[in-house]
């Protein structure tokens, strides 16, 4: 098994190089998880989450381009069927939760659960990599902005049945993530 992005497909940079290794042995030796965006970037320590603690919005340069989230928990219960169930699933798994959201409908939706208003400000590519780059070295603040980049020209605005067709349950929706997650931090 192999736990991928839903980013970069099979030849892709990265992880997808090694996804094609594992191809080249054959389709039923190896499942692919491709999950999408975590619904747990906007908790713990993750940049997103601290922009969130620290200052009470969400700065990306994604417009209004929108990401099918996924919690880390659908992703784990996919990971147990395709480890243990009788019958593999498909060999790539692109996993996202049930619907494709902005980061403005997902600040809005944050600060709804934490009850305390988050705000959204959309800023160009090159204004986030000199925002990230306070915090992060360059090369990564620039890979973190064309991430954001590919998000606004739409190439993660879908939303896939592979969560429910693995588990037989639906994925959990951003706003039951949020409200659970922001209740119990108190």
């Amino acid at each position: 098994m192999l736990l991928g992005n839903s980013v970069f497909p099979m030849g892709g940079p990265g992880v997808g190089a090694v996804h094609q290794a594992l191809a080249e042995g054959g389709p039923d030796d190896f499942v692919v998880l491709r999950p999408s965006w975590f619904m747990q970037n906007v908790t713990g320590k993750h940049y997103l989450a601290r922009m969130v603690r620290d200052e009470d919005r969400i700065v990306t340069a994604t417009g209004e381009g929108r990401v099918g989230f996924v919690d880390a928990d659908d992703i784990a219960a996919v990971a147990v069927h395709a480890l243990l169930d009788e019958k593999r699933p498909a060999a790539e798994l692109v996993l996202t939760g049930p619907e494709a959201l902005s980061y403005r409908r997902v600040a809005q939706v944050v600060g709804a659960a934490r009850g305390r208003p988050v705000a959204f400000e959309s800023v160009t590519p090159a204004e986030l990599v000199e925002r990230l780059a306070r915090s992060y070295p360059l090369p990564f603040a620039q890979a973190l902005a064309e991430l954001d980049a590919v998000i606004a020209a739409g190439a993660e605005d879908r939303v896939t049945p592979d969560v429910e067709r693995v588990t037989g349950r639906p994925p959990r929706s951003f706003e039951k993530f949020a409200t659970a997650a922001f209740w119990s931090a108190g």
